[in-house]
């Protein structure tokens, strides 16, 4: 008897001792609630655990003092079983808690991961209804979650059929959606079966996952489209090579250019063929490059060293016929680093012979200009010197009104004599090539000044020092002496006064001469500037009509341009440009 009961004691007490940690367990599992409901079940199992530990508590107090001696044996056993079971349920409990902690966690990472991809993501049930979806999505259609959840997926993705493609999840369609701009839009979708499984039984479609990309692959067909419309119906020949320097494409024009098709090269060749191997070692020769092969692959070592290409050369038909082009060479770059070769060719044989004829008619021009100096001049000095013998002998006989005539015949041989200085002299403009050095302004300004300006009659004024220009120094006189002396020749008042200014504008500095004359009508602003036309009678002002047409001619052979401002019996301010460097 005393043998069952030191068993019954020692049941008791680790039934006891397994309850205490069932309760210690309890709270560990406490961590792991999350949620009113689940706090909830808590309180009331503890609260029962707690009653049945008290219990279990009285009844192995009662074995240890002998107060149940006829039936401790059996109470014991049952307390140590009960007391096993609470605790094997009780930890069933932590493992399933922890369990759903790590779920619970691993769905917000999941969550999070949904949120930041910004491919379009879709979750249904297995009916493709909406259960979720991720912001990309809502973004791009311009609505809320709450909108599409519970909704069909065909909401979403108009017109696609996606029953082949959740049973073949392997593979990848495309299907459209329409955006908040009411456009429609191509995109890369993929379907995947969501499993649940049920012990021995087969598993059960649960619902799908749909993601959707932009179709990158069909906007890539789209560009490469675009941009082989651009090359076939290009006139200038384009031909790219690999790194090796063999051809990997050509557009028709190469055909047009040279005679070879595109199946007779491409993979096969290098553009050698193209090129004349005389201009090639020309330009190895220029830039001090060795070449005992000259080809295209010393265009490529170029590049390679950073030295892009674009120039003149001779280039080759198939059939040896020369002519020459303008080519640009590069190379193509793939995140920096070269995976081949372009070259542009543009035959500039029109080109070539517009030059060799505008040469021709310059050439012919300047002769003329020679002719009209020598043919026209002399001839007009013997009437001027004849009509002076004739007013010099015969003015008594003839009369007052015969010397007007000679003097209004001599008067015209001048205005022609004129007028042929002012054709010759603006047919050099822009013929003739001086050295340009850095001018300063103020000097021409001054020698102008002095030639032109009677200084009784004349205020100058200048705000501050003209900034020093490389011209050449006679069209610089050229350009202010024209303005300011047509200033002078049409001051109407008893004072004039000029005044020169500048200022910076972009690359260029913009000079104003202005003057307090008897201004010039807006109509007449563009006329000004054209050869031989002036707003005045010759024979109230004695004026070529050249100078200001040398001004805008002489202007613009500099890169700059002219114009003015004017305001009836106020003055006019005339504008002009000149590079600063």
């Amino acid at each position: 008897m005393e043998t069952y009961l030191s068993y019954s004691n020692i049941l008791s007490g680790i039934s006891l001792v397994v309850l205490m940690m069932a309760v210690l367990l309890m709270f560990r599992i406490y961590k792991n609630m999350n949620g009113k409901l689940y706090s909830t079940i808590w309180w009331t199992s503890i609260s029962l655990l707690l009653v049945f530990t008290i219990s279990d508590g009285v009844m192995a107090y009662c074995v240890w003092f002998d107060r149940l001696s006829e039936i401790e044996n059996v109470l014991g056993v049952a307390m140590i079983c009960s007391a096993f079971f609470t605790m094997v349920v009780v930890y069933a409990g932590y493992v399933t808690t922890n369990d759903l902690k790590s779920i619970n966690i691993s769905k917000r990472y999941l969550d999070k991961v949904m949120e930041s991809m910004s491919s379009y993501l879709v979750v249904t049930d297995a009916k493709f209804k909406i259960k979720k979806v991720n912001a990309a999505i809502c973004r791009e259609l311009g609505v809320g979650k709450d909108s599409l959840v519970g909704s069909h997926v065909s909401s979403i993705f108009v017109n696609s059929d996606l029953s082949d493609l959740v049973e073949n999840y392997s593979e990848q369609m495309e299907a459209f959606i329409e955006n908040k701009e009411g456009g429609i839009k191509s995109v890369l979708l993929s379907g995947e079966p969501i499993f649940r499984s049920h012990g021995r039984r087969k598993a059960q479609i649960h619902g799908f996952v749909f993601q959707a990309f932009t179709n990158h692959q069909k906007e890539m067909q789209h560009l490469y489209s675009f941009f082989r419309s651009i090359l076939n119906n290009s006139e200038y020949a384009i031909v790219a090579t690999d790194t090796f320097g063999t051809v990997t494409g050509m557009n028709p024009a190469v055909e047009n250019y040279f005679g070879y098709r595109e199946e007779e090269v491409k993979n096969q060749l290098s553009p050698d063929i193209f090129h004349s191997k005389e201009c090639i070692e020309k330009f190895a020769e220029e830039n001090n490059i060795s070449c005992p092969e000259p080809g295209f692959s010393l265009l490529t070592n170029s590049i390679d060293s950073g030295h892009p290409i674009s120039r003149e050369m001779m280039m080759v038909k198939r059939d040896g016929t020369p002519f020459p082009a303008l080519i640009t060479v590069n190379a193509i770059k793939n995140g920096g680093e070269t995976i081949g070769y372009f070259e542009i060719i543009v035959d500039i044989s029109a080109k070539r012979d517009a030059e060799e004829a505008l040469k021709k008619a310059n050439s012919e021009l300047k002769d003329f200009a020679h002719i009209v100096s020598h043919d026209l001049k002399a001839p007009l000095r013997a009437i001027g010197t004849l009509a002076a013998w004739l007013k010099e002998d015969y003015g008594t006989a003839l009369g007052e009104e015969g010397r007007e005539q000679l003097t209004l015949l001599m008067g015209r041989v001048t205005r022609m004599e004129g007028l042929i200085n002012g054709i010759l002299e603006y047919s050099r403009v822009g013929q003739s090539v001086h050295e340009q050095n850095m001018e300063d302004l103020n000097l021409v300004v001054v020698d102008v000044l002095d030639a032109v300006v009677p200084k009784k009659k004349f205020n100058f004024v200048m705000d501050k020092p003209l900034p020093p220009v490389k011209i050449d120094r006679t069209r610089a006189q050229q350009i202010f002496q024209n303005i300011i002396s047509n200033s002078v020749k049409y001051m109407d008042k008893e004072i004039g006064e000029i005044k020169v200014a500048c200022e910076a504008e972009g690359p260029f500095w913009k000079i104003s001469i202005s003057d307090n004359g008897p201004g010039i009508e807006k109509q007449y602003f563009d006329k000004i500037f054209q050869i031989f036309q002036t707003l005045k009678p010759r024979d109230e002002y004695e004026s070529t009509g050249v100078g200001l047409a040398i001004v805008k001619k002489s202007v613009e052979l500099y890169g700059g341009k002219v114009w003015l401002e004017s305001a009836l019996e106020k003055g006019t301010t005339f504008f002009f440009t000149l590079p600063q460097n």
